[in-house]
């Protein structure tokens, strides 16, 4: 997150993000996980029969060689041993989408092709050997509320894509994204958000997006266009495609599945990462609080959420029960963003002070949405290769209060949820509540140290501290919210930790 900026005079893309949701009255809100209270097997006899037609790119440019090279995303993170990369430049004709009747919040829209206009933008690629190629391509809706594109999902999975052998599609399917706007929250000279057009002519000179409401077209067409690459020059064929993308992107998703993906059923199945409670108007017009993910989608789709997605970003205004093709997972102890998204991708230490870089006083949350996403991905690509749906997860608890605020015990730590061995058997306090509204601190969350003195009571040895984080991490491992390899990791981490706070035979 170091690009330099250049004080240069231009015009820039105004559309704005949806990150931060608007403030509503919830007095009379029932939080509680909840399905559509229409009935499915009627809407799916009311539903406009689908045009079925899947617009194809017209062109697809490999960009090796073109200008400076690729001006990386946030959140590139180091590849995988044995990983390639390369961007690719897809340009094409893209369909905006209108609905045909009005939008509910329980998701079941029907919406039909629109406007037309041409778009050229940049997509990149990483994918290991032909030998290793497991077969799956996860293909990331970059996040675009820095300014610049942000590969979130990929930074925290990218371990899991390499150990498995998983290529990687990144689209750069919003304006944004490739016009650039002003920096917004981020401080200003941290990043460059001029738009890649003007940061590299020669590389991307030419690039165009019409707006917001072609992206959904666009992402279609890119992936398949990306895929089409994948197979013409390294002959990989997939056997599963899953989209993913957080948060901003997170919300276009929701719409997409709501919207967009009965029509084309392109996606095999989707992992919706942090997504607050809202979602865009097919058409740009407005994002609307709360929106559903339908009930009736026809592929997996595990949601994700952490401690602020699901109070901050009032995603508890959306909340659904489980459905056939439907899981969400709340994870404890976790934040929107945390020390991880901003450690790996630039080679830094793990560490809760790591908030200095982006401008935040306080210790930024520590916690293990690492190390649950891995899980809840690995999860959901199970699910969509053998059919078998993971076990329903526990919801976070939340106050009974007018407000949305996490319940917590007596240390301070988050109620329910999905649960790992930092939250099981605590050296710290790890919460996704913000400590401030400034830049995008609010978003990190916080970590509460605790002494060498509380921690000998908790445990009273070092010995007994270890015991109880292996049956932690034994009891995470078999609910499947953490992977054997991951959850190995984390114990001998946290172990050392202990040891260095002060824990003692």
């Amino acid at each position: 997150m170091t690009d330099e900026l250049v004080e240069v005079e231009i015009p820039i893309a105004t559309e704005t993000p949806i990150e931060e949701p608007e403030e509503k009255s919830i007095d009379e809100t029932d939080r509680s996980p909840t399905t559509s209270s229409n009935n499915v097997e009627s809407s799916i006899e009311d539903m406009p029969e689908p045009s079925g037609i899947v617009r194809s790119a017209s062109e697809v440019i490999d960009a090796t060689g073109l200008g400076g090279g690729i001006l990386q995303p946030l959140g590139a993170a180091p590849l995988p041993e044995g990983f390639s990369e390369v961007e690719l430049l897809i340009s094409g004709e893209a369909t905006s989408y209108k609905p045909v009747r009005e939008l509910t919040a329980d998701g079941e829209w029907f919406v039909e092709e629109d406007n037309l206009a041409d778009y050229k933008i940049r997509v990149l690629v990483r994918f290991p050997s032909a030998e290793s190629f497991s077969g799956v391509v996860v293909a990331e809706w970059m996040n675009v509320t820095a300014g610049v594109d942000n590969t979130n999902t990929w930074a925290f999975i990218s371990e899991e894509m390499g150990r498995e052998g998983h290529a990687f599609i990144g689209v750069s399917a919003q304006l944004v994204g490739i016009m650039g706007r002003d920096t917004g929250r981020i401080p200003s000279g941290l990043l460059d958000t001029r738009g890649l057009p003007t940061r590299d002519p020669d590389r991307y000179g030419d690039l165009a997006h019409p707006g917001d409401a072609f992206s959904f077209d666009i992402f279609t067409q890119s992936t398949l266009g990306a895929l089409q690459w994948l197979s013409d020059q390294y002959g990989f064929e997939h056997d599963r495609l899953i989209a993913t993308g957080q948060s901003q992107s997170a919300g276009f998703l929701t719409s997409y599945i709501n919207a967009v993906d009965p029509i084309v059923g392109v996606f095999d199945g989707y992992l919706i990462h942090g997504r607050t409670g809202s979602a865009p108007h097919p058409s740009m017009e407005e994002s609307r609080t709360p929106i559903l993910i339908r009930a009736d989608v026809n592929v997996p789709v595990l949601i994700f959420e952490a401690e602020t997605d699901v109070t901050l970003l009032q995603y508890a205004l959306a909340r659904q029960d489980d459905a056939e093709y439907i899981r969400t997972w709340e994870v404890a102890g976790a934040a929107h963003s945390d020390t991880y998204s901003l450690s790996y991708a630039n080679g830094l230490p793990r560490r809760a002070n790591l908030g200095a870089v982006i401008g935040c006083e306080n210790l930024i949350n520590d916690g293990p949405q690492h190390e649950t996403l891995q899980a809840a991905f690995h999860q959901l690509n199970d699910w969509i290769a053998s059919g078998e749906a993971p076990d329903s997860s526990p919801r976070i608890e939340l106050e009974d209060s007018d407000e949305l605020v996490v319940a917590r015990d007596a240390l301070g730590i988050a109620r329910g949820g999905v649960r790992t061995p930092p939250v099981t058997a605590p050296l710290r306090i790890l919460s996704g509540d913000p400590v401030t509204a400034e830049g995008f601190c609010f978003l990190f969350g916080n970590t509460t140290e605790l002494s060498a003195e509380t921690l000998m009571d908790m445990y009273g040895s070092l010995d007994s501290y270890v015991q109880e984080l292996e049956t932690a991490a034994a009891e995470s491992v078999s609910k499947g919210w953490l992977l054997q390899v991951d959850a190995d990791i984390m114990v001998e981490e946290e172990t050392q930790r202990a040891v260095s706070l002060g824990l003692i035979n």
